[in-house]
């Protein structure tokens, strides 16, 4: 099967990227719950502990709850917006794929991938995550795929050639 993709980098692109892409780490996605799990676990303490020598502490946990809460929806902004300040803005990028490789073409780069040189392929409820082996990424929107036999067909090539 042979098909290929256009899509263009915009800020829409990059939103759903970011929240697919946490969405697919096991313990990242559980960080603004722990963060608010610290904030509660510090306000039972500051009602259960007596000692004034130790009043503190419960505002040591309160306080890492509320840094770990902003830096993680920090992290998504710094990502979106570095990513909005690149080149690749606005520039369309092109993947064809076929039984053996993809190809891959944008503002920057060329290339062509094995399908074997792919750590994982991973589907989320909003596209599919090519993950190289070379530790980068790259994000497929479903909407982008004309047919749903082609999201089949690149699932596919996870079972077969990983």
């Amino acid at each position: 099967m042979n098909f290929k993709i256009d899509f263009k980098a915009s800020k829409e692109y990059y939103e759903e990227a970011y929240d697919e892409m946490i969405s697919s780490y096991k313990l990242k996605k559980w960080e603004p719950i722990f963060a608010l799990l610290l904030v509660v676990f510090g306000i039972v303490i500051y009602f259960i502990i007596n000692n004034k020598k130790l009043k503190f502490l419960p505002f040591i946990f309160i306080l890492l709850g509320f840094y770990e809460l902003i830096k993680f929806y920090n992290e998504k902004k710094k990502w979106i917006n570095s990513r909005l300040k690149s080149k690749i803005q606005g520039e369309n990028i092109k993947i064809e794929f076929y039984d053996d490789y993809l190809i891959h073409s944008g503002p920057f780069s060329n290339g062509q991938i094995k399908w074997n040189g792919l750590n994982n392929i991973q589907e989320t409820s909003k596209g599919i995550i090519l993950k190289l082996e070379s530790g980068t990424s790259i994000y497929v929107s479903k909407a982008n795929f004309k047919m749903p036999n082609e999201i089949d067909f690149i699932l596919s090539k996870k079972y077969n050639s990983l």
